[in-house]
C-alpha cells in the first residue's frame, strides 16, 4: 500500500511540474525588430478582445475564433503608425456553468520610423 500511494504521488508530482509554460509576464519589446531604426511615439493606444467557448470537463470548443492574430494590425489600424513598442498585455477568463468568456487585452506606445535625411555634402576647396 505504501509503495503504490508512493509512486501514484510520484506520478502526479510529475504531471503537475511539467509541462508548465512559461510567460514574458505580460511584456514584449515590439512587434517588429527596430535595431537601428530612428522612430518617433505617435501615441498611446490599448485595445481588449473577447471571445466565448463551450467547456465540458478539460475540452472547450470556441464559439468563435480567438483574435490572437489580428491584435497588432487593429491597434494599427486608423493611426498613422509602423509599429507597436513596449507592448504589454494581459488575459483572464470567467467561467459561468459550460460557458467561459475569455477577455484578452493588449497596450503599447505606437510609433512611426522616421527617415534621416542625411545628405552628403561636398565640401568645396
Amino acid at each position: 500500500m505504501k509503495k503504490t500511494s508512493l509512486i501514484l504521488g510520484l506520478f502526479t508530482s510529475y504531471l503537475s511540474f511539467t509541462h508548465c509554460a512559461s510567460s514574458s509576464v505580460g511584456i514584449a519589446a515590439s512587434n517588429r525588430p527596430l535595431s537601428n531604426i530612428p522612430y518617433e511615439t505617435v501615441k498611446s493606444a490599448e485595445k481588449t478582445f473577447r471571445w466565448y467557448s463551450f467547456d465540458i470537463g478539460i475540452f472547450g470548443i470556441p464559439t468563435s475564433i480567438p483574435p490572437a492574430d489580428n491584435v497588432i494590425q487593429s491597434l494599427l489600424e486608423g493611426e498613422d503608425a509602423d509599429a507597436v513598442v513596449n507592448i504589454r498585455y494581459w488575459n483572464d477568463k470567467s467561467v459561468f456553468g459550460p460557458i467561459t468568456r475569455h477577455r484578452f487585452g493588449i497596450k503599447g506606445d505606437l510609433v512611426k520610423f522616421t527617415v534621416a535625411s542625411t545628405t552628403p555634402t561636398k565640401n568645396k576647396k
